[in-house]
């Protein structure tokens, strides 16, 4: 709790997004120098060591499955398109014109999935022929 307190104190100082993982390693890691200055100096470094290590390797992980994919699906047929996402993912989706140079006019059709919700995406999108669509991962969506 104390360290949301004081991620949030310092997004609103900075008008900066911090990490909690980061805010906690440097914590930590002000733990383990103490550590290293009164207890056992080669003790301290090595568990500061793999707690990097391992927050690194957790957080690696965590954003993978984390991460917020846009599927962006070209198609002259969108209805059943979203019609198979609303009812599969119950999801909703952003419908564009376009103009493709060589099939002429198309829709673009753009959804946000999960990770987990990627592998339904695809079955769908390979349902409806004559459909491609890009896949690509979002950093942050802004509300």
């Amino acid at each position: 709790i104390l360290a949301n307190i004081i991620v949030d104190f310092l997004s609103a100082k900075t008008g900066k997004n911090y990490s909690l993982t980061y805010i906690l390693l440097g914590f930590n890691a002000c733990v383990y120098m103490a550590a290293f200055l009164v207890i056992n100096q080669n003790a301290a470094l090595l568990s500061l060591l793999v707690y990097v290590v391992a927050t690194s390797i957790i957080t690696s992980i965590t954003d993978h499955f984390d991460a917020v994919k846009q599927v962006t699906i070209i198609t002259k047929e969108p209805d059943n398109i979203v019609k198979d996402i609303k009812a599969e993912l119950n999801k909703t989706c952003t419908i564009m014109n376009s103009y493709g140079v060589i099939a002429g006019e198309n829709k673009t059709v753009i959804c946000y999935v999960s990770y987990f919700e990627l592998q339904k995406m695809k079955e769908i999108i390979a349902r409806n022929k004559g459909s491609f669509s890009t896949v690509t991962t979002v950093d942050e969506i802004l509300r």
